[in-house]
């Protein structure tokens, strides 16, 4: 069932009750998970992330084995678009955020960042038009290795084409 909803930032589709093949994916489930659905991936990934770490220094991060396989996705011509947090509370979250656009705009993604008002604290992966993954992990380490973070990807096109046009809607007042 779809319906329409307003909200006070615009009018969104909204999906209901709809079939699809849920994953849980607490606590590290979620890299592995993730770096398995970002090779799988045919022909575009889209991604919203509060926060994304480089650790070009931790080669066996398991954040940076992500980072890897994104950019190999990127080398073989697959279309990647990321949103990333403009600021948060403290100057250091904007830091990080510059240093991955920088990596993965040299990459070639395309990369922009969300307006400072509202804060933009999703944590979504939209894979071709089948897969979605969202939650609460930010990628870094201490999100999969220390914090208690859940996670789900879910396999149904409905959803994964409302949350791609919940991600045109912010790409585009970007």
């Amino acid at each position: 069932m779809i319906y329409m909803k307003t909200t006070n930032f615009g009018t969104m589709l909204m999906v209901e009750d709809t079939e699809g093949l849920i994953t849980p994916l607490p606590g590290q489930t979620f890299i592995k998970k993730l770096i398995e659905a970002i090779s799988q991936a045919k022909y575009s990934i889209d991604i919203i992330q509060f926060q994304w770490n480089f650790y070009p220094h931790r080669t066996t991060s398991p954040i940076q084995e992500l980072n890897r396989a994104l950019l190999a996705q990127l080398d073989v011509g697959k279309k990647v678009r990321v949103l990333l947090n403009k600021e948060g509370r403290g100057q250091h979250l904007m830091e990080i955020n510059m240093k991955a656009s920088q990596y993965l705009s040299e990459a070639g993604a395309q990369v922009k960042f969300t307006r400072t008002f509202p804060i933009t604290h999703a944590k979504l992966w939209v894979f071709d038009d089948d897969i979605t993954i969202l939650g609460s992990h930010n990628l870094s380490n201490r999100s999969v290795t220390v914090n208690n973070e859940a996670s789900a990807l879910i396999k149904s096109r409905v959803v994964a084409r409302e949350f791609k046009r919940y991600f045109e809607a912010l790409w585009s007042v970007t």
